[in-house]
């Protein structure tokens, strides 16, 4: 039995060597991100400076100040929507052709085989009309996320004029304490939207397609870095039925309905697995390569 997760790894690594918009989606979103930050804190300062008093610093005084920030929501979705459905539509073709690649290397015999072969040779119209609705409703998640991104913002900075006011300091330090919290929205954070969010759509769009396609099985497969988190690295390899969750409670690489600190951030990959002639599925899930069980094929 040939180790499929190794196929597996040259196809996705061939996929990111050969197709860069992934890279090059994230690197544009995160532009855009910082340069609306970057007018949003411009915008904030100059409130600050209009509405600020040394004598009585109202709540009403400090929502002018902030307002800006509520104000980018519009922008800010723009920029979502933009660079999601982008990625989520190149998610959707590169699954088809890894699936495609994979099943050309396996054996006629292996389960469901000739039907997914058959479902990609007549991609629909509904198939197509089935992956837009999906990527809407990710959409619609990722402005319900966008609105509480930008309400926790303008509560930091409502915060920070307050605390500043109420202990004395002035303009000036509280500028720059402002400042510096935009800073950081215009560096690190800006990145970490722009990935997390390009990671999630292009995910969600393979697992959509993947099902689409009738993948009953699918296998995560890690960065495999300096950078790769411990239980991404102890997860690589495991395999799951499409539906399942693996062992860190996603059920793929991205899954923002799994633990936080498991999705953020994360740069792995989730391949189809075809379960080869002569073995079938182990009766626990998520499995290994190394647990399929071998069947007597002699009467086939």
């Amino acid at each position: 039995m040939k180790n499929q997760s190794l196929k597996a790894k040259r196809q996705i690594l061939a996929s990111q060597v050969a197709n860069k918009r992934g890279l090059n989606n994230e690197k544009a979103m995160t532009r855009d991100i910082v340069k609306l930050f970057k007018q949003v804190s411009e915008e904030v300062q100059e409130n600050l400076t209009e509405y600020w008093s040394d004598y009585q610093l109202l709540q009403g005084q400090i929502n002018l100040i902030t307002k800006p920030i509520l104000d980018a929501e519009e922008e800010y979705n723009r920029i979502l929507e933009k660079y999601i459905r982008r990625q989520y539509r190149l998610g959707s073709s590169e699954a088809e052709r890894i699936v495609q690649n994979i099943t050309d290397n396996a054996s006629m015999k292996a389960i469901n085989l000739q039907g997914i072969r058959a479902k990609i040779k007549k991609q629909s119209n509904q198939l197509f009309g089935t992956l837009h609705d999906a990527e809407d409703e990710l959409l619609e998640k990722t402005f319900i996320a966008s609105k509480r991104t930008l309400a926790r913002v303008t509560s930091q900075i409502n915060q920070i004029i307050t605390d500043g006011y109420t202990s004395g300091k002035g303009i000036n330090v509280v500028a720059g304490m402002l400042q510096k919290r935009f800073d950081q929205l215009e560096t690190w954070e800006a990145k970490r939207i722009a990935r997390t969010e390009i990671h999630n759509a292009h995910n969600n769009a393979v697992m959509r397609t993947y099902n689409n396609l009738g993948v009953e099985y699918t296998q995560w497969i890690a960065a495999n870095d300096d950078r790769t988190r411990d239980s991404h690295a102890e997860v690589d390899g495991e395999i799951i039925p499409i539906g399942g969750k693996y062992s860190n409670g996603l059920e793929y690489p991205g899954d923002t309905n799994g633990p936080l600190e498991e999705w953020i951030n994360c740069r792995c990959s989730n391949a189809p697995f075809v379960i080869p002639y002569g073995f079938m599925a182990p009766s626990f899930s998520p499995f290994r390569e190394s647990d399929l069980v071998p069947i007597n094929t002699k009467s086939s």
